[in-house]
């Protein structure tokens, strides 16, 4: 854009229409400006002005570009853009065409600022030692790496070298305002970058941070929205009074009626509302929507908390030191209370007040609850919920991500070879201590807390039908393409050996919402201590490798589990010993999902009514309860898992099928 001095006609115009300048000769303008769009404008120091012809939208109405009522100073304004009624000072910014600022206090960029990029971020544990440094590219997997894996100093070292230079390169080095912003009714904004189509409304106070936006999913700070040291992603939702202090939000996170949060990070798709988060480490998907709702030094990922969750770190003489690990899936029921140290296994629920120190990683989908101060444990049973049934089919629904980079790497899948491994040892560690346990007791301590004795073999046999499950229709998506490929079986089986070549396939980690296989994360680690891996770039191609290639990673897990589990080996399988086993399949699928069918059937039976029908007949009881929630055979779930009971008998005859008709 060319630009010029004002000529003396010009400076008399501006004078008359209310302007003033420290120094009229550093006000450039274009040549085509309209000077009738500037007025009563204090220019306290160098500004450069774009063409002001045209209007931009605010709230749905043309306003007319130009500026209008404020105090600029050391800024260069792009084409159409509108400034007006800045009560306090201007500064410090470069102003991207079509941007909107209106009715604020001050905003102003600082020498030397860093737009919250550099910040570092004591999560997970209070006292310190996990601290993650955020920036505009962070990703869950990157500080999942950066805050978990302090095991090795030398590592440690080089990925904060990598993270350091992704910090200095993404933060620009001076405030920016990007294309078609728009920043109205706020108070202070001081050392803030505001990205492409951002809305800043109403905001109270911003402070040294990076609202990242984008024009596919521009992102939202609304109203009383204070925040400082922060970093925003592109598509976030922050307002009603939210109060950030040292805080990462993720793409697509919504957030705010007063939510707290301090030191904390928030991935991809997370929600938090009223409550308050503290050392806080919400990998994607992490949900809290109520008042009283306590979320602190822990790692949390798929997660729901129940209204008045709490856990503790205060039992402590050191400090605040001790922390709490929630695997992916958890949920916590209302004033639920976790002691920490605690690690719970993935896709449990905790319901009640625990004063024990919780460790059950190797026992998934458990239901940990809590009697007379006691805390107890079924293992698997929330295999057979309707709820961990529909909590896997929403997640990948609701990812509201829609920038074109997603930036967290996210594996789906409820059943993995992460949470089947675990079933399998868990399982495996169930009838290790039936053996030895005498029938004389009533309850056995696993994990720190209690089970009933009988529950053993129970636990083991639910782990034991969704491991059969998960392996066979694995197994048999892999057969069919193999024999839709080649008809012949001795040449169908052979092509099932897996292509990948992990030494330990069993081993299974979550980086944070990405499912890799443990030696694979510790190779990745070793390249970036070694200096391999060079950049920042690199590092998160090499993720992405392990996310592009899980599917072939997972079949080497079930290829080799399946051997373990059922004794024969899938590349020279006799056709006679793969049919007994879907024979297995069988019952194991429809045991689980007639289990399921059934919990979600409760939601339609007598106590699902109680709070209908308010002094009325029972007739009309079940007619209020009908035209409130429906019929148990209209309801969409229950209809979805009915035809999936008929698809289970539909698929035990493909199967069966597929595998009679093979040539040999």
């Amino acid at each position: 854009m060319k630009t010029q001095t004002l000529s003396s006609s010009e400076i008399e115009q501006l004078k008359l229409q209310g302007c003033t300048a420290s120094d009229w000769t550093a006000v450039l303008i274009p040549a085509d400006i309209d000077l009738t769009r500037i007025r009563n404008v204090c220019f306290a120091g160098p500004v450069t002005l774009g063409q002001n012809k045209g209007t931009v939208a605010v709230g749905g109405v043309a306003l007319a570009c130009g500026v209008y009522d404020a105090t600029i100073s050391d800024c260069i304004v792009g084409s159409g853009v509108r400034i007006a009624n800045v009560r306090t000072l201007l500064a410090g910014y470069d102003i991207e065409e079509a941007v909107c600022i209106q009715d604020i206090g001050m905003m102003v960029a600082e020498p030397g600022a860093a737009f919250g990029n550099g910040t570092e971020v004591d999560v997970v544990n209070e006292a310190g030692g996990r601290g993650t440094v955020i920036h505009n590219r962070l990703t869950a997997q990157v500080a999942f790496l950066d805050a978990m894996h302090r095991h090795d100093p030398a590592f440690n070292a080089a990925l904060r070298k990598l993270t350091d230079g992704e910090r200095t390169a993404s933060a620009p080095p001076r405030g920016r305002i990007g294309l078609r912003a728009n920043i109205t009714g706020c108070g202070l904004i001081r050392n803030v970058v505001v990205g492409p189509y951002a809305r800043i409304e109403g905001a109270g106070v911003l402070e040294n941070g990076t609202v990242n936006s984008c024009e596919e999913h521009p992102t939202v700070v609304g109203h009383g929205v204070h925040a400082r040291e922060f970093v925003v992603a592109e598509g976030a939702k922050i307002d009603s009074g939210a109060i950030l202090d040292k805080v990462f939000v993720g793409q697509g996170v919504k957030m705010g009626k007063q939510y707290s949060a301090e030191n904390s990070l928030f991935f991809a798709n997370c929600e938090a509302f009223h409550g308050e988060g503290v050392a806080l480490f919400a990998g994607p998907y992490t949900v809290t929507h109520h008042k009283s709702t306590l979320m602190i030094a822990g790692l949390f990922s798929f997660y729901n908390a129940g209204s008045g969750t709490n856990q503790s770190n205060h039992m402590y003489k050191l400090g605040p030191v001790h922390q709490g690990l929630f695997e992916r899936g958890c949920k916590t029921g209302s004033f639920s209370y976790v002691l920490y140290e605690s690690h719970v296994g993935a896709f449990s629920v905790v319901i009640g007040k625990h004063f024990t120190n919780i460790r059950t990683p190797n026992f998934p989908f458990s239901n940990i609850s809590e009697k007379g101060g006691e805390s107890t444990i079924v293992p698997g049973m929330n295999l057979f919920s309707v709820g961990t049934v529909r909590d896997g089919e929403k997640w990948p629904k609701r990812d509201n991500r829609k920038a074109r980079e997603k930036r967290d790497l996210i594996v789906f899948d409820v059943f993995s070879p992460f949470t089947v491994e675990r079933m399998r040892r868990g399982r495996d560690e169930l009838l290790a201590l039936n053996e030895i346990t005498s029938k004389d007791r009533q309850t056995v301590n696993v994990g720190g807390i209690m089970m009933s004795r009988v529950l053993l073999r129970k636990g083991a046999k639910y782990y034991s039908s969704a491991i059969t499950r998960y392996l066979v229709d694995k197994v048999a998506e892999r057969l069919a393409a193999s024999l839709g490929s080649s008809p012949n079986w001795a040449s169908a089986t052979s092509s099932l050996k897996p292509r990948t070549a992990l030494r330990q396939a069993s081993e299974w980690t979550d980086v944070c919402g990405l499912l890799a296989p443990s030696e694979l994360v510790r190779e990745l680690e070793q390249s970036v201590k070694n200096g391999k891996i060079r950049s920042y770039d690199e590092l998160l191609a090499a993720l992405l490798h392990l996310y592009d290639n899980y599917r072939e990673y997972e079949w080497q897990y079930v290829f080799e589990a399946f051997e373990r589990e059922f004794g024969y080996k899938l590349s020279s399988v006799p056709k006679e010993q793969l049919l007994k086993t879907i024979e297995e399949w069988k019952k194991a699928a429809q045991t689980i999902h007639s289990a399921i069918l059934e919990d979600s059937k409760k939601e339609f039976g007598p106590a699902a009514k109680l709070g209908y029908g308010l002094d009325l007949t029972d007739a009309e009881t079940e007619a209020d309860f009908t035209a409130v929630r429906g019929t148990i055979d209209g309801n969409a779930v229950v209809q979805k898992l009915t035809k999936e009971g008929e698809a289970i008998a539909r698929r035990y005859e493909e199967m069966r099928t597929m595998v009679e008709g093979a040539e040999g």
